[in-house]
């Protein structure tokens, strides 16, 4: 039987982070020679084809991270460290991580659910006082990177990976006394799992879906 639980779900990019967090750390790779120049290009060209066409979302991460393919685990994990030490923990909103560890302290789960890659979010709980992320994953097979990258965690794939990450747990969401935090229309469904949905920086389109609690970082 599962059990009911308190649960904070937040977005990270421009809700917990300034900004997107993929190009600085395609730029952080570049830097430190895990990732050659060019593929500043390659980058260019997936961001393109997913503004052209949203479902090829998955396909452009592919071709934007096509670096990682061959690296083991242990090697990215180590550069994702660096990476966020050295990056991206400056990009960190103060009141977001205020929120976190006010949160954790009451007894609510915190759960990061991004869009951004695992190759990188995977070693978040590292810096950042929270549960699990789940976010798009990248395959591995024997230790390695495939350069093969799953299903885009981004709209409705977010209330899917939650829903399936509470089974693996057995838990479920106490709606009451749950709360949902993010920045742009594709956070919806996540926010609606809550009793408690948060606009952080919100775009346009989430406050006519949303309209209330808002919150500025």
């Amino acid at each position: 039987m599962s059990t009911p639980a308190a649960f904070a779900f937040f977005d990270f990019d421009d809700t917990l982070a300034r900004g997107d967090s993929i190009l600085p750390y395609l730029m952080y790779c570049i830097r430190r020679g895990a990732a050659p120049r060019r593929q500043v290009f390659k980058a260019a060209w997936g961001f393109l084809a997913w503004k052209l066409n949203p479902a090829h979302a998955s396909a452009s991460k592919e071709t934007s991270l096509s670096f990682i393919r061959g690296r083991t685990v242990d090697e990215m994990d180590d550069l994702a460290r660096d990476f966020f030490r050295e990056v991206q923990q400056k990009r960190f909103f103060r009141k977001g991580v205020q929120e976190l560890e006010q949160l954790r302290a009451q007894g609510v789960i915190p759960v990061i659910v991004s869009a951004s890659a695992d190759v990188y979010m995977r070693v978040l709980p590292e810096f950042l006082p929270v549960e699990a992320v789940l976010c798009t994953t990248c395959e591995v097979r024997e230790g390695r990177y495939t350069g093969r990258i799953g299903e885009n965690c981004k709209g409705d794939e977010k209330p899917q990976r939650i829903s399936a990450w509470l089974a693996q747990q057995g838990l479920t969401i106490d709606r009451a006394r749950s709360s949902g935090y993010g920045d742009s229309p594709s956070d919806a469904p996540m926010l609606l799992m809550t009793g408690s949905p948060n606009l952080v920086n919100p775009k346009r389109k989430l406050k006519q879906r949303i309209p209330m609690h808002n919150m500025e970082n």
